[in-house]
């Protein structure tokens, strides 16, 4: 009995660990709406901590199966989320969820944002996307995936983010010979560049990123198609370029042979080994951000039982 005593006395309280590391070493592992659903309901401390603008400085949210209907109630968290923040956000990732109106609500919150990732974000249009980012001026990484674009928005991107450092840019069959040079002519300060999907149509495209980005460390454009490159082209492009992927006269990275349809591979890894999930499996949401059926929800569902609590 002594013994058994002993032991459940010296059992720590995890819910009295210093703020420091229950916030930045285990809350902040999980994601932003697991923390609005779940974990700031567990008790008052982690309440506390989860409403700390420090544990809101870097947001990930992707959502998996779209319910347009339901989608209200992710744009109210992310919103949520945002607004814990208090204009502290540095960094956002959405993932298959954001319209214009969201995207304008961020940027109007979180002027000192630094690195937007958007991936089949297919509620953005272009105009919407360089509305928003003209009240980004200190984003220095952007990452667009299957986001509608034409050569006038890609000089305004480079035009309203002076501090451009990396952009990624990944389209279906882009084919708009303006385009890479607009890259080119409005992002000087690039150090890192990554195509997918664009159509380059001969070697000029790629001096211009040469001459236009003097400052790049690394140019990655084996997804891309028409790459035949001079020699002399290449060689210079692996001198000065630290880092330079480019595969020669073949299909481009990412894209099927049968059917030369670009797959994103980095969402099949997130989608099989689970990274980025921001919720569990059996969370009450199934169907909405969980795996369930589309039939999970039904027309007496009691939505506010997926509100978290108040600010």
């Amino acid at each position: 009995m002594a013994s058994s005593t002993s032991t459940m006395e010296e059992t720590p309280n995890w819910l009295e660990l210093p703020d420091e590391i229950m916030g930045g070493m285990i809350l902040q592992r999980l994601g932003a709406l697991e923390i609005l659903k779940s974990a700031q309901k567990v008790c008052r401390n982690w309440r506390r901590i989860c409403k700390d603008p420090a544990m809101w400085k870097k947001i990930e949210i992707i959502h998996y199966f779209h319910f347009p209907d339901k989608d209200y109630v992710l744009e109210k968290l992310i919103k949520q989320a945002v607004d814990r923040s208090c204009g502290k956000l540095i960094d956002i990732t959405l993932k298959r969820f954001c319209t214009d109106d969201l995207l304008d609500y961020i940027s109007r919150c979180s002027s000192k944002l630094t690195r937007l990732r958007l991936t089949a974000c297919y509620g953005i249009t272009g105009c919407g996307l360089i509305n928003a980012l003209k009240r980004l001026p200190h984003l220095e990484t952007l990452k667009l995936s299957y986001i509608n674009l034409c050569e006038d928005h890609i000089e305004e991107i480079g035009q309203n983010c002076p501090q451009l450092k990396s952009f990624t840019m990944k389209t279906e069959y882009m084919d708009c010979y303006g385009d890479i040079h607009a890259i080119a002519n409005n992002m000087p300060m690039l150090r890192h560049l990554k195509l997918v999907g664009s159509t380059f149509y001969n070697d000029d495209e790629v001096r211009a990123i040469l001459n236009g980005c003097p400052r790049l460390e690394s140019l990655d454009i084996r997804g891309c198609f028409g790459l035949d490159l001079d020699r002399n082209l290449e060689k210079l492009c692996r001198e000065r370029i630290k880092d330079f992927k480019f595969k020669r006269n073949n299909i481009p990275e990412g894209y099927e042979e049968s059917e030369m349809e670009y797959v994103d591979y980095d969402t099949v890894d997130d989608w099989h080994d689970g990274r980025g999930m921001d919720l569990p499996e059996d969370d009450g949401m199934d169907g909405c951000y969980g795996f369930a059926g589309e039939n999970a929800f039904s027309d007496e569902d009691d939505y506010d039982y997926y509100w978290p609590e108040p600010l």
